[in-house]
């Protein structure tokens, strides 16, 4: 595999679009030492370019699994975010229990998960990322799950013309969520932990800094993969020898957003995130550095806190199906705090 390959499967993985190369994340992780310059400025440019366009629009994909599919009652569900945006989910009851799990997703998924075993969407390892698994093991524990698609993706609107703050502005559907929790007879009194992910774990944070005050009876939290802009731009471009990368994508990513990449940095919003919180993270990622997941976890206030590695793999989308197939981890979690 030639330099520049290696150097297009790092970009498909950091921006999740299958927009931006063909090629198929495989094998071990990739040799991201050198930085010797591998494209000339007009290459640069429209990379860049491509990469800033991708992670400033959100894209759908379809809903292709439902929790009857999985014997599990569910009341299909819709709610305003702070801003009015109409969002759809689920409702999943648990009988007799007086738990909730509120669960988000991450870009360019939705409630569902992610079909990535599917074309076009099967360049992140070419595997499903079915979340309802995960919410029939939460069920199973007791839990009562509330998952939601984020604005611009699954059933939910688009909001501010489909561009998405990377949790810049998600972070409204998040207090949505909330209130929306505390708004059902059956749900307003119940203990609540959230399951947050990547955008959506970003959004959490960030919601949790504007509006502390919704947020203070929280029990607890599991921040799956939540990403910082600094990594994210060091692997996509730096890496691959792009001079003046921050200044130049920044340019991109506001010419198309509005937002600059420092508006949705999960470490710059980690301070206050005040509940009990295990930060998940696929430990050799090749779209972020294991520096950012550690410098969030320490970062985090309470000192009831954990790291978890997932380890073997450099495949990103692992770390979100992770639970679906081990929910051990994820109910410990949950039962501790609830």
């Amino acid at each position: 595999m030639t330099q520049t390959r290696r150097n297009l499967l790092k970009v498909g993985a950091v921006t999740a679009a299958a927009s931006i190369t063909p090629l198929r994340l495989t094998g071990a992780a990739e040799n991201t030492q050198t930085k010797e310059r591998a494209m000339d400025q007009t290459q640069e440019d429209a990379l860049i370019d491509r990469i800033a366009k991708a992670v400033s629009y959100s894209f759908r994909t379809p809903i292709l699994r439902r929790p009857s599919d999985y014997e599990l009652d569910y009341e299909d569900v819709y709610f305003p975010a702070a801003d009015g945006v109409m969002l759809d989910g689920w409702f999943v009851p648990a009988q007799g229990s007086d738990k909730l799990i509120i669960c988000n997703h991450f870009i360019g998924a939705n409630r569902y998960g992610y079909p990535g075993h599917l074309a076009p969407w099967d360049q992140q390892g070419g595997f499903e990322v079915d979340f309802v698994r995960a919410y029939k093991a939460l069920h199973e524990a007791g839990y009562n799950v509330l998952a939601y698609d984020l604005r611009g993706h699954g059933h939910s609107a688009d909001g501010a013309g489909n561009i998405t703050g990377v949790g810049a502005i998600e972070w409204r559907d998040v207090i949505g969520s909330m209130r929306y929790a505390k708004s059902r007879p059956d749900t307003a009194r119940m203990k609540i932990g959230l399951h947050s992910l990547c955008m959506g774990c970003n959004a959490t944070f960030i919601a949790m800094a504007r509006h502390p005050e919704e947020f203070e009876d929280i029990a607890c939290m599991i921040a799956l993969q939540p990403l910082s802009a600094a990594p994210f731009i060091e692997r996509a471009l730096i890496d691959q020898g792009v001079i003046n990368a921050y200044e130049r994508f920044n340019e991109r990513y506001s010419y198309y957003s509005s937002f600059r990449h420092t508006d949705s940095n999960a470490i710059a919003w980690a301070h206050a995130v005040r509940c009990p919180t295990m930060v998940v993270q696929v430990k050799d990622d090749v779209t972020t550095k294991p520096s950012d997941a550690q410098g969030i976890h320490d970062t985090l206030p309470n000192p009831d806190k954990k790291l978890l590695w997932i380890e073997g793999t450099p495949v990103r989308y692992e770390g979100y199906r992770y639970f679906s197939g081990n929910p051990e981890e994820m109910i410990a979690w949950y039962n501790a705090h609830m």
